[in-house]
């Protein structure tokens, strides 16, 4: 199933996929009240929350939606609207299923909401802090025990302690990684072997790649790499990063030259290399992979639609296979 919150349309569109042949059928258009941005899915793959942000005239205000996830045939059932104190520009669950974890790239902080039993995030914060300057995303290891939050005017990444039990972060130490100034730190992505972390740089369009301290949490640089297209007018743009749920390849996309670019990830060191560019629409800002590794869904802010890429084949780049309409100013893609 493929779940795409359009910003501008303030809705959530949700497509039923085949495994094998990537093909999408649209199933249901839920409207929000406000606009919808970051989605998230629970590990059990029976909750969705999304990020709704507040009309402008102030009728509405900044909040967690939560939803059930039907198993058949795959049709969301609103549970909940709990008003929270940011707006929020990445939100994730934690592997316990019973806190969520948010960032604010306005506000610049980090907050923990406790989830319900229901599966209901409630408006209370179990944590809230400040973060340096503009935090776009926050992100748990596979152990539960650590998070990072790049920040993208203070060109860091802050390294953080989580307490699963008490739903609490705390620094770690270093408390943070420090990145060439103007970098614009905006997301990471783990590698599923759990020993390398790759950080996409949102102002230079660089791509970092670091080793991860599994025992103690902590990051170390070991090579880098660049989105940049040789073409590109204009200062870079860079949106989203994933790597492959097989490890081989890292995808990531970059806004200003309308371009998704992929590696391959050495797996014996982690270093990316053969970089291989696809032209998209215009502003292409996420996108999500299939469990299974077969297929890439791509959204684009100024085109009402995702398109979806076949990307089976290690030794090519991404082939796109069709397009489907949505609603417009497409801002997040989540694939259950």
């Amino acid at each position: 199933m493929a779940l795409v919150s359009c910003l501008a349309g303030g809705e959530i569109n949700v497509f039923a996929s085949n495994a094998t042949s990537g093909e999408l059928a649209h199933l249901q258009t839920l409207p929000l009240t406000g606009k919808g941005l970051p989605l998230a899915v629970a590990a059990n793959r029976r909750s969705l929350y999304a990020s709704v942000i507040g009309q402008k005239d102030g009728n509405e205000e900044d909040r967690i939606v939560s939803f059930e996830i039907g198993r058949r045939p795959g049709l969301l059932t609103p549970l909940s609207s709990a008003v929270i104190g940011a707006r929020m520009a990445h939100i994730s669950v934690d592997r316990t299923e019973n806190w969520l974890l948010g960032s604010s790239f306005q506000s610049s902080l980090a907050a923990v909401y406790p989830i319900s039993g229901e599966g209901e995030v409630q408006p209370v914060e179990a944590y809230s802090s400040s973060m340096p300057n503009k935090a776009p995303q926050i992100l748990l290891g596979q152990s539960n025990r650590y998070a990072f939050v790049p920040n993208l005017g203070a060109d860091l990444v802050v390294q953080l302690l989580f307490d699963e039990h008490a739903g609490t972060l705390s620094d770690n130490s270093p408390s943070a990684v420090g990145l060439q100034r103007g970098a614009g730190c905006r997301h990471i992505a783990f590698h599923p072997c759990g020993r390398s972390v790759y950080l996409l740089n949102e102002l230079d369009g660089s791509i970092v790649a670091f080793e991860l301290d599994a025992s103690a949490g902590t990051l170390g640089e070991i090579g880098r790499a660049s989105i940049l297209h040789p073409d590109l007018e204009g200062r870079p743009w860079g949106a989203q990063i994933h790597v492959a749920p097989d490890g081989m390849r890292l995808f990531a996309s970059e806004r200003r030259g309308r371009a998704l670019a992929c590696w391959d990830i050495s797996q014996e060191t982690g270093q990316l290399a053969n970089r291989m560019p696809i032209e998209t629409g215009g502003n292409p800002k996420c996108f999500d992979i299939t469990p299974n590794g077969r297929h890439l869904l791509l959204g684009a802010m100024d085109d009402d639609s995702v398109i979806l890429y076949d990307i089976s084949n290690r030794t090519e780049g991404p082939m796109k296979l069709l397009s489907l309409q949505t609603g417009s100013g497409v801002g997040w893609v989540e694939i259950v």
